[in-house]
């Protein structure tokens, strides 16, 4: 009876147990490896591959497809909405679309006049209209002579014109003579009187031949800083009484050479 028991448990548990799975092998690793390369390759084809029909096959659209409404320029799709539909709502109002105008190139609105145009060469060139050839440009070279080409000279001129030209110009021509130099005035003549005092002076810069006095009212430097240039102080000292009396200090060193006016180039072009 314990037997009986048993076994109807073992069987009981048997009937309960989930089939096993079939672990058989399979897969990329395991099925034939040229077969699976071959699937690969056919499905990559089918991907690639456009869909055509066949040579001399008709296409049949589907059952339930309806071609378009074409009526006068436009086409309406079942179901779109009309063009009276959109103006009734407010789109595309005063706006027509034709067939024509789809793919023809748009037309740019000229430029203001006060517009440069970005090329202006391109914009010469293509103003003009189609089939028409733009004009030779004009030569003119006004500034420049032609008297040395031979061809150009001889179908103008000959030899009585050109005879007749050059008596012309010798009536044409006057002889300036030569007159006396204008008398320096003014600044010209003291610059003048500069040159003049530097060749005949007895010295040179440095040389002392003019007695000074030791004891001196002014400053030296600051009476020579009034002047802008050292020629216009070599005037003042002149003037002044130069180059024996110095009143206004710019000689202190007594060569009759007021400040750091230099004679010296005037004195080596006379030697």
């Amino acid at each position: 009876m314990r037997r009986l028991l048993s076994a109807s448990a073992v069987l009981a548990l048997a009937a309960c147990q989930p089939p096993i799975p079939d672990s058989r092998p399979g897969g990329v690793g395991f099925d034939n490896y040229g077969d699976y390369q071959q699937r690969q390759i056919a499905a990559q084809q089918a991907a690639r591959a456009p869909a055509y029909a066949a040579p001399g096959t008709a296409v049949v659209p589907p059952a339930n497809y309806t071609s378009p409404v074409v009526t006068g320029q436009s086409a309406v799709a079942p179901g779109a909405p009309t063009a009276a539909d959109l103006a009734q709502a407010g789109i595309g109002a005063g706006s027509t679309t034709t067939a024509s105008s789809i793919g023809a190139p748009a037309t740019a609105a000229p430029l203001p006049s006060y517009v440069p145009p970005a090329n202006p060469q391109v914009a010469e060139a293509t103003s003009y209209p189609a089939g028409t050839a733009a004009p030779a440009p004009e030569i003119n070279n006004g500034g420049i002579s032609d008297e040395q080409d031979f061809s150009a000279v001889s179908s103008r001129e000959t030899i009585a014109s050109d005879k007749q030209r050059i008596e012309q110009n010798r009536a044409a021509y006057q002889q300036v003579q030569p007159t006396e130099n204008p008398e320096r005035t003014g600044a010209s003549e003291a610059a003048v009187d500069l040159v003049q005092y530097a060749l005949k002076a007895p010295n040179k810069l440095g040389e002392t031949i003019y007695p000074r006095s030791k004891i001196a009212l002014t400053n030296s430097e600051k009476s020579c800083g009034r002047f802008g240039t050292p020629e216009a102080a070599q005037q003042a000292f002149l003037k002044s009484g130069g180059p024996r009396r110095d009143p206004k200090n710019l000689d202190p060193d007594g060569d009759g050479f007021a400040c750091y006016w230099d004679p010296t180039p005037f004195q080596q072009a006379k030697n």
